[in-house]
C-alpha cells in the first residue's frame, strides 16, 4: 500500500479519537498521529525490505 491508499483506508474506517495500548502508550489524537504517519510513509525513500 502506498500512503494514499493508507490514508483512504483510515478516512473510510476512522479509528477512535483516543487509543490506549498500554498505560505508557497512549495516543490522545489519532488524526494527528495518522498525519505524522502519512508524512513519514510518503517521504520514505529507502528499500521497503528495510521496514520490519
Amino acid at each position: 500500500m502506498n500512503h494514499e491508499e493508507i490514508k483512504r483506508y483510515f478516512e473510510n474506517n476512522p479509528p477512535p479519537k483516543e487509543v490506549v495500548w498500554t498505560q505508557w502508550a497512549k495516543i490522545t489524537d489519532t488524526q494527528v498521529f495518522l498525519n505524522s504517519c502519512y508524512t513519514t510513509i510518503r517521504n520514505f525513500n529507502g528499500p521497503v525490505d528495510r521496514i520490519k
